[in-house]
């Protein structure tokens, strides 16, 4: 008998089985490609990181602005005016925050940087008002179209005592603010303001970019 005629044949599959097989075959399809949808969104994500923070790689003074369109506004330009909503109810403007710097964060409620940002903001908020730094962290607009924690409730939870410091102030930011200083919906996007008005740095994610953030406010005592 021959080689060939020894080798096993596949066993003939019922249609049921077949079904079966198919139906596992286009699971397994679907999973890869969810894994391919994250893996895209991850770097996605890391490109803009990385687009912001080499920005910002140099001096972070108005003399040398750096370019950051597309992502943010230009360091070393004037901040525009913009109005957002404190958790105590009252308007606020970007211009009535002028004659002391400022540091604006635009974040989302089901950003897990975020929260991982506002707790670290809570063990630097009195280095940062040392220096004479007023933080300003608020949502963006309808957080950017996603259901998250409440504004009042994400920031009592994740800043624990430091919630009523008086140098942090909550709120949520208006569409036209949203839009200006976050022109492409980043999840987390931060802005030190001098206090005439000028953006001196950029960056995002306070977890980390903590020390860069500290030291360009040091450099506006």
């Amino acid at each position: 008998m021959s080689k060939a005629s020894t080798r096993q044949r596949p066993p003939h599959l019922s249609g049921a089985a077949r079904r079966r097989a198919e139906a596992q075959r286009q699971k397994r399809n679907r999973l890869l490609s969810r894994g391919s949808v994250t893996v895209v969104v991850a770097l996605v994500a890391l490109v803009v990181a990385l687009h912001v923070a080499s920005s910002n790689s140099g001096s972070a003074s108005a003399s040398s602005p750096s370019n950051t369109s597309g992502v943010s506004l230009p360091i070393g330009t004037t901040a525009p005016n913009g109005t957002f909503t404190t958790l105590a109810g009252k308007t606020e403007t970007e211009t009535g925050l002028r004659g002391k710097p400022t540091l604006i964060w635009f974040m989302t409620t089901w950003c897990s940087s975020c929260e991982a940002g506002t707790q670290s903001m809570a063990q630097n908020i009195a280095t940062l008002a040392a220096d004479g730094v007023h933080v300003v962290e608020v949502e963006n607009y309808a957080d950017l179209g996603q259901s998250g924690t409440p504004m009042d409730a994400f920031a009592k939870t994740l800043a624990g005592s430091a919630f009523s410091n008086p140098d942090w102030t909550f709120g949520e930011a208006s569409s036209t603010f949203t839009h200006t200083y976050n022109p492409k919906a980043y999840l987390d996007l931060y802005y030190l303001i001098n206090s005439k008005g000028k953006i001196t740095y950029v960056n995002s994610s306070p977890a980390s970019t903590m020390p860069q953030l500290l030291q360009a406010a040091s450099q506006l005592r």
